[in-house]
Parts: C-alpha cells; sequence; structure tokens
C-alpha cells in the first residue's frame, strides 16, 4: 500500500515506474522504516451546526466542503501525525548529495505517513466515520491547522511546532478532522481549490483511492 501510494505521489498510475525507480522506492521505503518515529494523537468532540463548529471549544469549521462532509456527523475526531525530525532531516540530507533519491524519499514518507495515519485511526474503533479531511485542500483553509494544534497540544504530544501561516514542521506531519457518524461522504475532486489545475487530473488520475 505504501509503495502504491508514493508510485502515485511520483505521476506513476497507469504508467509502470521502471526497473530503477522500483529498487530505488524499495530502498527508501525500508530506510524510512528505519529513521521514522511516528507518533499520533486524537480525541473526540461533539459538533454543532448552523454554523458548523467544536462544541466544546466553539471554533467554528470553516468551508463548505466541511459543512457538507460532516452534514450528518454528531461528533468529529480531530486527528494528528508525525514521522518526526529524523525523518525530516534525512530528506534535507539526500537533497544536498542525492536530488533523485530525495524526491523518491519525499514522495515515500508522504504515503508512509498517510498509511500510518489512516492505521491509527482505523484501530480507534469508530467505524462509522468519514475520510480525514486535512485544512489546506478544497475550501478548507489551511489556517484550521492552528486550531488543531492548540486543542490537541501538538507542541507538547508530538513535536509538532506551527508556522505564522499554519504550515507545520517536520513536513511529514498531518492535521485533520474526520467526522463521525456517517460512512457515505466520500473524497471527490469537485470541491477541491485545485479542480482545474491537478496535477493529478492532468493524468487521469486521483489524488485518492477509488473505492
Amino acid at each position: 500500500m505504501i509503495k502504491k501510494a508514493a508510485l502515485r505521489y511520483l505521476g506513476y498510475g497507469s504508467q509502470k515506474a521502471s526497473q530503477q525507480v522500483e529498487i530505488l522506492l524499495d530502498e527508501c521505503i525500508e530506510e524510512i522504516k528505519q529513521t521514522a518515529q511516528p507518533k499520533a494523537a486524537a480525541a473526540l468532540f461533539h459538533l454543532d451546526h448552523e454554523p458548523l463548529c467544536i462544541h466544546e471549544t466553539g471554533d467554528l469549521i470553516p468551508g463548505k466542503q466541511m459543512e457538507e462532509l460532516l452534514a450528518d456527523c454528531e461528533k468529529c475526531l480531530l486527528t494528528g501525525g508525525t514521522l518526526g525530525t529524523a525523518m525530516e532531516r534525512k530528506i534535507k540530507m539526500y537533497e544536498k548529495v542525492n536530488m533523485t533519491k530525495a524526491v523518491v524519499m519525499d514522495a515515500a514518507a508522504s504515503a508512509y505517513l498517510e498509511v500510518f495515519c489512516d492505521e491509527y485511526e482505523e484501530n480507534l474503533g469508530f467505524p462509522d466515520r468519514t475520510y480525514r479531511a486535512c485544512p489546506g485542500y478544497g475550501d478548507f483553509p489551511i489556517e484550521f491547522n492552528k486550531k488543531i494544534a492548540k486543542i490537541l497540544d501538538v507542541s507538547k504530544k508530538l513535536g509538532i511546532s506551527m508556522t505564522e501561516s499554519g504550515l507545520m514542521i517536520p513536513q511529514k506531519s498531518m492535521l485533520g478532522v474526520v467526522g463521525i457518524g456517517n460512512t457515505g461522504r466520500k473524497k471527490n475532486c469537485r470541491d477541491c481549490v485545485r479542480e482545474k489545475d491537478c496535477p493529478f487530473r492532468k493524468r487521469g488520475e486521483r489524488c485518492y483511492e477509488i473505492e
């Protein structure tokens, strides 16, 4: 699953990767397993609607995309995950000595983080849940990362710090919102801010699995 997602990030969809790329990707995945220090955290909250907000904190959840995603949900999970600073240093090191490997390592690390967070959420025991919506996609503003970070206290729990614009350090980190109470909400391209210029769509692909 990690390799398949990494190949998708690298632009290989229907097109088969060369043997050299396959070998390099396998090497990177093994190196990531040795380097990454994955951590995750989550907390369950109630939702209020009209306007959509987290009941316990009063924080408004902006965006039409989120209103549609959470329309049938009474609760939500705020989640966070990271691969740690050692993974960040490893990628930056390869950027200085082997740019090709750095690109492959970066894609593989993104895939590794995605799978790790998916498995973490699966093990929380909420079968009726939406996909994980991350700030910065669609009309869900990236600044909401700061809200999630504060509520989950990711600086203390996960070692994630935030920039003023809502970006995370280490970069291989993820924050998101998962609706609890509806399994029918699937990812789609219609509400994505990059619908018109998406590199995946230009290749006839998606950035997510189609069930």
